[in-house]
């Protein structure tokens, strides 16, 4: 039976990345040897297969994001604090396949040797335009080393591809099976996702101030779902125009379902996204989505005008406008939300994990 060591920092985040890794492990582990390596406490804010196994290096990452040259430095020197722990980790398993989810973990795996390359894919989960130049060179000298990187968005394909990495095309899978569809009628607009300045959330909070200010809300509040170094920005900026009584900032919770089913639109103002796994989620449940059109991911899973809208990046007249018709049109949210469950339910997990399972193969064959 194949060996596949997934290594990520952490499993402690209530994360995109670390959803996805647990979803795909959660398959894996059926046919596989599944090791997830870590850095910090071996555990996972999201549930993992009982046949997994959790291990960890202890050589946690700990980055200060209010200071870049701390972050950078903090970065580098984990690296060289990692490769000893790592080299002996990976030796005692000897697996067949090394699974990564950025450039930095890609670049600490490619340290190894050239052997622990060949075995190496490398899994893109943001987007290939949110990268500072730090990561950008580190990606320069890591992906052309890696067997294949895969990319869940086609964009970002085709652009990798026309650089000349190894790229392939595997959307991500979807973490709910079929639910049941939200009537829609509650007047709940959510939000999940990390609180950083990357997923604009405060974009949101200033388009629903002035929702609220012109009297346009009717009745509808909105809830916002994570934790991040922008939480008290966001906290701040609720209570200096009074939005207390229609915003709600919440914990993340392992149950996310119950966000969910309690959401009748869902609102989303990523700078850049890789994917956008938190969309289709949504969709699931038969939510329908509102997004602006940042690079690259949304537009891989919202059809707009169909399930749901596309919004010009940044532009937040429109945003509004469309957010608030989305509010006061029942009848467009209820045909939304039955093409978003549509969607949702036809969305091909069997088939996408065929892809890994013949990506695997030509490890072997390579």
């Amino acid at each position: 039976m194949k060996r596949i060591v997934i290594y990520i920092d952490s499993m402690n985040p209530a994360g995109g990345i670390e959803r996805v890794v647990a979803n795909l492990s959660n398959e894996w582990v059926k046919q596989f040897n599944i090791f997830i390596v870590v850095k910090d406490n071996p555990s996972s804010f999201y549930r993992l297969d009982s046949r997994t196994s959790l291990i960890t290096i202890d050589c946690p990452l700990k980055l200060n994001m209010k200071n870049r040259f701390s972050r950078i430095f903090s970065l580098f020197s984990n690296i060289i604090r990692v490769h000893f722990k790592l080299r002996k980790t990976i030796s005692k398993i000897n697996p067949n396949i090394i699974y990564t989810t950025n450039p930095v973990n890609s670049l600490e795996v490619c340290l190894l040797g050239k052997k622990k390359s060949k075995k190496l894919i490398i899994s893109e989960h943001g987007s290939k335009f949110g990268y500072n130049n730090i990561y950008n060179y580190i990606k320069k000298l890591v992906y052309p080393r890696a067997f294949k990187i895969s990319v869940p968005t086609t964009l970002d394909t085709r652009l990798y591809l026309e650089e000349g990495y190894p790229a392939v095309f595997i959307p991500h899978i979807s973490t709910f099976s079929r639910q049941e569809k939200n009537l829609v009628y509650e007047k709940v607009i959510l939000n999940i996702g990390r609180l950083t300045q990357d997923k604009r959330q405060i974009d949101l909070l200033r388009i629903w101030n002035e929702i609220v200010k012109e009297k346009a809300d009717q009745g509808w509040s909105l809830k916002i779902v994570g934790r991040g170094e922008e939480k008290e920005n966001l906290t701040n900026y609720i209570d200096a125009n009074n939005l207390n009584n229609s915003v709600e900032i919440l914990e993340p919770i392992k149950d996310v379902d119950k966000f969910f089913k309690m959401a009748s639109i869902f609102a989303f103002t990523s700078q850049f996204e890789g994917f956008g796994m938190v969309l289709l989620e949504a969709m699931s449940f038969g939510v329908p989505c509102i997004s602006f059109d940042c690079p690259s991911g949304p537009k891989d899973i919202i059809d707009d005008g169909v399930n749901g809208f596309l919004i010009e990046d940044r532009n937040h007249k429109s945003y509004k406008k469309m957010l608030v018709e989305l509010m006061s049109n029942n009848e467009l949210r209820e045909n939304f939300s039955n093409q978003s469950f549509i969607k949702a339910s036809n969305w091909e997990n069997q088939r996408i994990l065929n892809q890994w399972y013949e990506l695997f193969d030509e490890v072997d064959q390579g």
